[in-house]
């Protein structure tokens, strides 16, 4: 019996919804770093299994106190996640509420799908009956279908997950080839690499003045060119990203390269500028042109 359906994983910033669907398709497909907030589109991610086909939409952190444009996009984005889908996931991090995941968990509200609870990072509390406490404390707030405790980093706990989810999802076909991990463009996927570098490299800095755009990807067999543009907010920030003789935005381009080539399984010449838009993640029409559209 084959089984395929959508399953919302939603949740507040950091928690590690990214880790866990990376871990159950098998392949990178949302970008992960230590930083909140993170994943700011909806991304569909696609495992394919002898079971059948887990269609996860993977959504940014639902968080609060952040008024740009921005902020509102991205919380947006997640909470219309979980309409018309077959399952939804509730992610939190094991012993730790506050109230980032109070507003995730009131987008359930009117939910019609079964939530299952997922506790993450079990693997870091040494007193498991403290989770089971913590795990009834959230029982009290919502009525969880089932509650799964796991590491999603290091795939502890994952596989009854996974089995759970293909028992609530209905009997179907396959939605896409097999071959397939997320419905997004290549081109995004670059974008998407080149900021985690971005993130990676400037952490404490500016990760959340930086966007980066795909101008140009040209495929010419043995060797792909591409060519980005990394947009910040002020030219004080771009000078942080390009550095002192270019050696900030170097490294980045070399550690860019490197996760593109692995991506696309073949050579990469990539070219990266660093360009200012004022204000562009307060800014409605801005962030439409720069990718940042509603899906729904």
């Amino acid at each position: 019996m084959n089984k395929c359906g959508y399953v919302a994983v939603i949740g507040k910033p950091n928690v590690g919804k990214s880790t866990l669907i990376n871990n159950i398709v098998g392949e990178k497909v949302s970008i992960v770093t230590a930083k909140p907030q993170t994943t700011r589109h909806q991304i569909l991610a696609i495992a394919t299994s002898e079971q059948g086909q887990i269609l996860f939409i993977d959504t940014p952190g639902i968080h609060t106190g952040h008024k740009k444009a921005l902020n509102k996009f991205m919380n947006r984005t997640a909470s219309t996640a979980v309409n018309d889908v077959d399952l939804i996931l509730f992610v939190v991090e094991s012993l730790k509420w506050n109230k980032d995941d109070e507003k995730a968990l009131s987008a359930l509200k009117h939910c019609k799908a079964p939530v299952l609870l997922i506790i993450n990072k079990d693997d870091l509390v040494k007193k498991k009956e403290t989770l089971l406490a913590y795990a009834n404390e959230l029982f009290a707030k919502f009525n969880f279908t089932e509650v799964f405790y796991l590491s999603a980093s290091k795939g502890k706990g994952v596989e009854p997950l996974i089995n759970s989810i293909y028992q609530h999802l209905p009997q179907s076909e396959n939605y896409f080839s097999d071959d397939l991990l997320t419905d997004k463009p290549t081109k995004y996927l670059v974008s998407e690499l080149i900021r985690e570098q971005l993130m990676l490299r400037f952490h404490q800095e500016l990760p959340y003045s930086l966007t980066v755009e795909v101008e140009s990807f040209k495929d010419q067999g043995n060797i792909v060119h591409i060519h980005s543009v990394i947009w910040v907010e002020r030219p004080i920030q771009k000078n942080m990203v390009i550095g002192k003789q270019g050696a900030s935005l170097k490294h980045v381009g070399i550690q860019s390269r490197k996760e593109i080539e692995d991506l696309l399984g073949k050579k990469v010449n990539l070219k990266l500028w660093v360009k200012v838009k004022s204000a562009w993640a307060d800014n409605d029409k801005l962030l439409q042109q720069l990718g940042y559209k509603d899906e729904y």
